[in-house]
């Protein structure tokens, strides 16, 4: 349990979304919450290298202080579940399914806890689900993302999540290429970036209008490549980009986590 790294780029993605803007906590903090809060920002950066021991390590030290006011306390649970959830990830990888299970299990227990702090705050609601798609509770995902649109009509990670889930789910009875699309669109319009993108042409192709999915499979490469091209395609954009330009929609490889069930 020294270093770990994340599984893929993918994965890495929704890390970032999974760890909370924890460094703002120290933003105007004074008294008796610095302390905290700096086991807090300790852990997020321990987490960001891979360093799940210290990571969970230093959340939990924040988290029984008892020093955190209610939106700090939200965030910790939040993001000490994301490292509960990562470590999972790499148990599965090692081939233990108890540990990796009980990881999962205290992954889901953290945002429990967070909701319980925090129950307006659709951040959460989405992380959990993402959580429940990597264990391939697709129903639960779903649940979880729908109250996250619910609490935060604008939070665009939810939609993002509930299109991609629904564009490349490996259990074909979750896949809806029409739901998708629509899902997809509002995300791309709350805020159009190479991953927005991403997750707009993979749910245009398992709509099936493939030309379109290409095209824009092509912005998204566009830019992922930076401003100048200077920046290496993600292989894993452009594999999706041939199935699209193959008239082959995109789906995703059934995940490790659904073995525990």
């Amino acid at each position: 349990m020294d270093k770990r790294n994340t599984v893929s780029r993918r994965g890495a993605a929704w890390l970032a979304l999974a760890l909370c803007l924890a460094l703002l906590l120290s933003a105007g903090a004074a008294g008796a919450y610095q302390w905290a809060q700096t086991d807090v920002n300790r852990g997020l950066d321990a987490h960001r290298r891979g360093e799940l021991a210290e990571a969970l390590k230093r959340y939990t030290m924040a988290i029984d202080s008892g020093e955190l006011e209610p939106y700090s306390l939200s965030v910790a649970y939040n993001d000490r579940a994301a490292a509960w959830a990562d470590e999972g990830d790499f148990l599965l990888i090692q081939g233990d399914k108890k540990r990796a299970k009980k990881s999962y299990d205290q992954a889901m227990a953290d945002y429990a806890k967070a909701i319980d702090v925090n129950p307006a705050w659709g951040l959460l609601f989405t992380n959990r689900g993402l959580t429940w798609q990597r264990l391939g509770q697709y129903q639960k995902a779903l649940d979880d993302f729908n109250r996250s649109i619910e609490m935060e009509p604008g939070y665009g990670q939810a939609y993002q999540a509930k299109a991609w889930l629904l564009a490349t789910c490996p259990d074909p009875k979750f896949r809806n290429g029409p739901e998708s699309m629509e899902m997809a669109t509002q995300a791309a319009f709350i805020e159009r970036d190479q991953s927005t993108l991403d997750t707009l042409a993979a749910a245009m192709a398992r709509a099936g209008d493939f030309i379109q999915a290409a095209a824009v499979q092509v912005q998204a490469v566009d830019i992922a490549r930076g401003p100048k091209g200077e920046e290496p395609a993600p292989e894993a954009m452009l594999r999706r980009l041939a199935l699209y330009r193959q008239k082959k929609p995109y789906t995703a490889p059934r995940p490790r986590g659904a073995d525990l069930r």
